[in-house]
């Protein structure tokens, strides 16, 4: 499977590839995997300035910056798509599924996603709501179920940053094909840090996730 895999603010492309690398390894060599940048330039995230001297996120504060986000995402999948399963952490999951919303109200926008992968993930902003120039965020209450595709959703019990919106996440997407795993390595991918049984537990939800997928 083709996966397109967002980074989480603060860091960069080259920084979530190194956060995925256990996990991308134990998954094997039938998957490809398309690291794209975000444009936005931030502060770093933590740790992220021992690595790397620029950092960057994909949300802005405006409805422009949305606007162009749109159309840097529709760029990606023209250019490097087909994808058939996208990943993300934190921010970067956020825009995942703020793909997979636009997907579910007008199938294919982004192409013929299959699963996700949501490490620490939060709720996206509304797709709908953006377009009368407002920037909100889903709300699961209202409008349920909407990511019908398989997900894999892990986050920390521990995680001071996204532990609800993780899980409110989680609601937006399918009970029938949804996985979750609760790790305790904080704001982090499992894999990054040496924990063999939170790598084993995400693995297991994601090769569930990948194996629906292919049905």
């Amino acid at each position: 499977m083709r996966f397109l895999c967002l980074h989480g603010r603060g860091t960069t492309a080259k920084i979530f590839e190194m956060q995925t690398a256990r996990i991308r390894q134990a998954l094997g060599r039938d998957h490809q995997y398309v690291f794209a940048n975000g444009n936005v330039p931030t502060q770093p995230d933590a740790g992220a300035a021992a690595i790397s001297d620029e950092f960057f996120g994909y949300v802005g504060n405006t409805v422009p910056e949305y606007e162009q986000l749109y159309q840097d995402l529709l760029d990606i999948v023209s250019r490097q798509g087909p994808f058939d399963g996208v990943m993300g952490f934190s921010e970067g999951g956020a825009v995942a599924a703020w793909m997979l919303i636009e997907n579910a109200r007008r199938p294919l926008t982004f192409g013929p996603f299959k699963c996700a992968i949501f490490f620490s993930a939060a709720v996206p902003f509304d797709p709908d709501v953006v377009r009368t120039g407002i920037v909100k965020p889903v709300d699961p209450a209202t409008e349920g179920e909407m990511i019908q595709i398989p997900t894999a959703h892990l986050w920390s019990s521990e995680n001071e940053v996204n532990l609800e919106p993780a899980q409110s996440l989680a609601s937006l997407c399918s009970a029938r094909v949804r996985e979750t795993f609760v790790h305790t390595l904080g704001h982090n991918v499992p894999g990054s840090k040496s924990d063999s049984e939170a790598l084993a537990g995400a693995l297991r939800i994601i090769e569930r996730t990948i194996e629906r997928a292919r049905d």
